[in-house]
């Protein structure tokens, strides 16, 4: 039991190893405001026909001489266009809605921005566009037969209506969305994992060490107290219960230190982790745990 309890323990510690203090895993996932579509679908249209078709040309310069783009890769690329949390959907989380008059302006910015109401938005509109078309428009862009403003007309005004009709006034009385908030590189690069663990199965929740300790730890060493062991194999079980404590603790407060370090530190780090945690949970069983610990 205390094994399986340590091990428990020190795989969740990885799982949550990007913990910093920064993030609040209480706040609320940003919505979209769907109402807001139809004053931008156009302008996100033209944008994501101008990053698709970018990154095409720049997958297309990476391939070697007399080697051709594989198909699969601009199919991989058009499934993450649209999703702000990946490379190839990095160009949502740069756009800034702004009110000006009549219109609601699509603009982009230089830096990654924080993916709330407005990134979502964009989000969304962005995925209406694609829909389940994203073999479609991988066909084409893998042929590349048409050039950008081809492209863009063709998938705005022919493949979709996206830029047919005329854009409604915004309303007088609609409220200003907030200010583009700009995202810290290291917060960019948790939010890049963490989608990554996400993605694996790992889920995607963030928590600081103090609710580690609390969530997973919290009566630990109760649990043996009502145990019909003798009084030393007791006493051993709680032994390895602080030590697992303390091991968890040092692991959470490691971890915060290194959520500020590099992507591919961090990286390493938490497959080595989870990698231990495997080979000892298909380990020798026969072992005493408290002798093991």
């Amino acid at each position: 039991m205390a094994r399986t309890m340590v091990l428990n323990a020190l795989l969740l510690s990885c799982v949550f190893s990007c913990a910093v203090a920064q993030f609040n895993p209480s706040k609320p996932p940003a919505k979209p405001v769907k109402s807001d579509i139809k004053y931008i679908k156009c302008q996100v249209c033209e944008l994501l026909a101008k990053n698709a078709y970018r990154q095409v040309q720049d997958l297309k310069k990476a391939v070697k001489p007399n080697k051709k783009l594989d198909e699969m890769a601009v199919i991989e690329l058009m499934e993450h266009i649209t999703d702000p949390e990946k490379d190839q959907g990095e160009w949502v989380a740069k756009i800034d809605l702004v009110e000006s008059g009549e219109k609601l302006l699509v603009q982009e910015q230089d830096e990654l921005g924080d993916c709330g109401v407005e990134c979502k938005t964009v989000q969304r509109a962005a995925e209406e566009i694609v829909g389940d078309r994203d073999t479609d428009l991988a066909e084409e862009l893998w042929k590349l037969k048409m050039n950008r403003a081809q492209f863009t007309n063709w998938l705005c005004r022919s493949l979709t209506s996206s830029c047919k009709g005329k854009v409604p006034k915004l309303p007088a009385d609609r409220k200003p969305g907030p200010p583009f908030t700009v995202l810290d590189q290291q917060q960019a690069q948790l939010q890049k994992m963490m989608a990554g663990m996400k993605e694996q199965g790992m889920g995607g929740t963030v928590y600081d060490r103090d609710t580690i300790m609390k969530k997973y730890m919290n009566g630990y060493d109760d649990d043996y107290e009502d145990d019909d062991e003798d009084e030393g194999a007791t006493a051993t079980a709680q032994g390895a219960a602080a030590g697992a404590k303390s091991s968890v603790s040092k692991l959470a407060e490691q971890a915060t230190d290194a959520a500020g370090s590099a992507l591919s530190y961090t990286q390493k780090k938490l497959s080595s982790a989870l990698s231990k945690a495997q080979s000892l949970l298909s380990g020798d069983k026969k072992t005493d745990p408290a002798a093991e610990l």
